[in-house]
């Protein structure tokens, strides 16, 4: 399986740097028996293995299309309750944008809407992508015998592809609701504008609930200074806000991260550190404020347009039932909040 990379750091399954695109095609959607023909194409292109295809009966897609073209692909292979994910692909043009992510969370979706409760993959490069979904690496005996016996497990070598599952079928009952605020990290590039006004408004409106924090990929080092006197104009919390890497929050002695949402598409795209917790995450894009160029007039718009945004989901997200909501259905609403037309109302 082929995932996004990050910029600068990580490198495609074949061994070249992911190149960025302009801009994110937005258009996904159920695949079918007509989609199949491009998901080969696509597999082949990337360099990855299509001979299994050909013995394959039955298999659900999603696909994303940009321009009218499939540039995105993951198939689902079902055996009663359970279902074997497979042959994820992202032409190499449109990696690094999140789309690959987007592509797992719209099936996981699907699968557990139609009474699919455990996910199996396999996978020869990929595992780092999956575990930052909540897959674990599993023995192959552990998988039910009807998924054993597909040809993607027939085909693979057990010696280089690893075997992960996800369970869908978590219920309220079953999680255990931490006796703490919910830690929320939001992630973009720079963490000089956009994480760092929702670290404010979460710390605002989460009322001692939630604990909201920020960080970034490429943190510029610095905090933008319209992001701090905008806050301060409104009269939101400033302590401690500061430009930082999420590295910080991967390893020993973080605070444990409950929710991660990314506010930039290039964020989105990036390889994030394995979290400890296994965080359910979103993409919840807001335009980057601190790329506006023009006089002060506009680029303060800019930042408060931002702020507008972000606060309508936040207090969507902070008035959410979790401890009534099963894992899908609440992974569900997260991505819903991302993708809601923001409130215009003014701020400031």
């Amino acid at each position: 399986m082929l995932c996004p990379g990050s910029k600068g750091r990580h490198w495609g399954a074949d061994g070249l740097l992911l190149v960025a695109m302009t801009r994110a095609p937005a258009a996904i959607r159920t695949g079918g028996l007509p989609d199949l023909s491009a998901l080969v194409r696509l597999l082949q292109s990337a360099g990855l293995p299509t001979e299994d295809l050909a013995d394959v009966t039955a298999l659900d897609l999603v696909v994303i299309e940009n321009d009218g073209a499939i540039v995105g692909a993951i198939g689902l292979e079902r055996f009663e309750k359970s279902a074997l994910l497979r042959s994820l692909v992202v032409a190499p043009e449109h990696q690094r944008h999140g789309l690959g992510r987007r592509l797992v969370e719209r099936l996981e979706r699907d699968a557990h809407n139609s009474g699919i409760d455990r996910l199996v993959l396999l996978t020869e490069t990929a595992e780092r992508f999956f575990a930052s979904l909540g897959y674990s690496v599993s023995d192959r005996q552990s998988v039910p015998d009807a998924v054993r016996r597909s040809a993607e497990f027939r085909t693979l070598c057990p010696v280089s592809a690893v075997c992960m599952t996800k369970s869908l079928s978590a219920r309220p009952q079953e999680r255990t609701m931490p006796d703490r605020p919910f830690n929320v990290l939001f992630l973009c590039t720079g963490n000089s504008a956009r994480s760092l006004l929702a670290e404010s408004l979460l710390n605002h409106w989460g009322q001692g609930r939630f604990r909201g924090y920020s960080a970034g990929s490429f943190p510029k080092g610095q905090v933008h200074p319209i992001s701090i006197a905008l806050l301060h104009k409104l009269g939101l919390p400033t302590e401690g806000l500061r430009s930082k890497s999420w590295d910080e929050f991967a390893g020993p002695g973080a605070p444990p991260i409950d929710f991660v949402f990314t506010v930039c598409d290039n964020a989105a795209g990036e390889v994030c550190p394995i979290w400890p917790s296994h965080p359910m995450t979103a993409h919840w894009g807001v335009e980057d404020p601190a790329a506006i160029e023009g006089t002060d007039d506009e680029k303060w718009a800019a930042f408060r347009k931002a702020l507008r945004d972000l606060e309508p989901r936040i207090k969507s997200f902070v008035n959410l039932p979790i401890a009534n909501l099963d894992k899908m259905t609440l992974q569900s609403r997260l991505i819903d909040i991302g993708k809601s037309i923001p409130d215009r109302a003014s701020a400031g």
